[in-house]
């Protein structure tokens, strides 16, 4: 088997039958219709009624449409009826969520949520396993922005008894931040495909982008405030540590 692939996007993979019957040195092999030959390449030795498996994997190295072929080479020649198309097609996401698991239940699962929502349940899933009532359970991934130029605002639409955090915030270019998930309910209760959806929007500063802080609503100020409580010793007032939100700035 030849693969054409001009910008390497495709991997041509046998699996364990097919390594079984694949030689790399000299074999003599007697044939019915042609008696004895000898093979001085490698190759993949098909006996009458016998058959083979092979993976095609696609890994795109370009965000757009990219093609190959398989060729098979029978004897020495090229064989039409043998010829595979390839086509793909590459993207690159600008947001992703990094670090979850895949459901593998949900990979022939039917339901009637359309199938966009039925691929991105199946990739970013979190499991939460069985969890105490009234007791919380953390699970933690990470989002990131792979543009080089946009900064991204970002805010779960999530609802007791989930809570995330940072629930809302910015990230900027090239950059990633770790976002905590925390199962807490108070009664009995199983959760499955519960959807939680994360809107995702550009935003644009006055200010030059490397100029801007980031921010997120979990980020706070300390500040020490003076009190008029003094202890006999002290030479000065008693200090009130106060915590307040950090400002955001979306325009």
């Amino acid at each position: 088997l030849h693969l054409e692939d001009e910008h390497g996007a495709f991997l041509l993979k046998g699996r364990e039958s097919t390594l079984e019957r694949f030689y790399t040195e000299d074999v003599e092999e007697d044939s019915a219709e042609h008696g004895k030959f000898i093979n001085h390449e490698p190759f993949l030795l098909l006996r009458p009624g016998e058959s083979t498996e092979f993976d095609v994997i696609f890994k795109p190295t370009l965000a757009q449409r990219l093609e190959g072929r398989i060729r098979a080479l029978v004897g020495d020649k090229y064989s039409n009826k043998t010829l595979i198309e390839l086509v793909g097609e590459g993207h690159k996401d600008e947001f992703t969520l990094d670090g979850l698991e895949e459901d593998t239940e949900e990979r022939n699962a039917k339901s009637i949520l359309k199938k966009d929502i039925i691929d991105a349940v199946r990739v970013n899933h979190i499991q939460f396993g069985d969890c105490s009532v009234g007791e919380p359970r953390d699970r933690t991934f990470t989002i990131t922005n792979h543009t080089s130029t946009k900064v991204m605002r970002f805010e779960w639409e999530a609802i007791a008894p989930f809570q995330f955090s940072p629930k809302v915030g910015h990230l900027h270019p090239g950059c990633a931040k770790d976002i905590t998930v925390t199962l807490k309910s108070d009664v009995p209760a199983t959760f499955r495909r519960h959807l939680v959806k994360c809107k995702v929007t550009e935003i644009n500063f006055e200010l030059p982008g490397e100029e801007v802080q980031d921010w997120d609503n979990k980020m706070c100020i300390v500040t020490w405030k003076k009190t008029t409580r003094k202890e006999p010793a002290a030479s000065w007032p008693e200090k009130r540590k106060v915590r307040s939100k950090m400002a955001k700035k979306d325009n």
